[in-house]
């Protein structure tokens, strides 16, 4: 499996005549980017974008039930693994950068966590924000579902085995963005696509004798904010519909999908 970052110079394809709507599973957090950039393409009438997560989208790939899969993680290894040995020719491109944010409504007075501290209230071993320096009022916590690739990532980035029963699970960024924009005490993890109005992101330090970052565009390229992941595009190249072909081309060409991502609230990969 070959993983690459997006290349300059692919050619721009419109879309011929196709008989059939094919439906592509994998990130929510991708959602937007994906279905915009499928109407751009002039592919609406003959793909649809469902996302339902990362999970869900390695998946359909590995059962050549579609040949893309936009995921918010690194494809597990032992399902590309299982897909080389049903013979599919995988590669990977790294499409954009994103930082997994903690969102809080926009009246909590909270300016930052640690990721001890983020730890501990999604483990439940902190339940009220006075504990973290925030204001006297018990935390309601939320969470995307096991079939998102940002839980995987968050899990992975916090260093967390399993949720506290306190957690509460919603399906998709969408919900994350209304909890956390309507609920005074609630906060929630997503990609930066979960940003509105009325809700607002935590600085995150390392821990506490490190400075706290938010989750801006270059403190996402460098690093520095420590929930800062990579965005992909997972393609079973030999399997690729002509829709689907054409497709990944647009999404490789990057003056045709870089605004595109932008206006998605994700960052470019340089």
């Amino acid at each position: 499996m070959k993983l690459r970052h997006l290349i300059l110079g692919s050619l721009f394809f419109t879309a011929p005549a196709f008989s059939q709507t094919a439906s592509i599973q994998g990130s929510d957090t991708l959602a937007g980017y994906i279905s915009d950039i499928i109407v751009a393409s002039g592919l609406d009438k003959k793909l649809v974008y469902q996302g339902g997560g990362s999970g869900l989208g390695e998946t359909a790939l590995v059962a050549k039930t579609q040949g893309l899969a936009p995921m918010s993680r690194a494809m597990k290894p032992e399902l590309l693994t299982k897909g080389q040995n049903a013979g599919l020719k995988i590669e990977g491109y790294v499409v954009g950068l994103d930082g997994v944010g903690l969102f809080v409504n926009k009246s909590n007075a909270l300016q930052s966590l640690t990721i001890d501290a983020v730890k501990k209230i999604y483990s439940c071993e902190v339940t009220n924000w006075n504990q973290v320096g925030g204001p006297n009022l018990a935390i309601t916590v939320y969470r995307r579902n096991d079939n998102s690739g940002t839980t995987d990532a968050f899990k992975s980035l916090v260093g967390i085995k399993s949720f506290g029963a306190c957690v509460k699970v919603v399906a998709e960024t969408s919900d994350i963005a209304a909890i956390t924009s309507s609920e005074v005490t609630a906060v929630g993890y997503s990609g930066q696509a979960a940003i509105r109005p009325n809700n607002r992101e935590l600085a995150i330090a390392k821990d506490a004798a490190s400075r706290a970052f938010l989750p801006t565009p270059a403190n996402i390229r460098n690093s520095s904010y420590p929930l800062s992941r990579s965005l992909y595009v997972y393609a079973a190249v030999n399997t690729l519909s002509a829709a689907e072909r054409i497709l990944l081309d647009n999404i490789l060409d990057r003056s045709f999908s870089d605004p595109i991502l932008q206006d998605n609230n994700f960052i470019t990969v340089d």
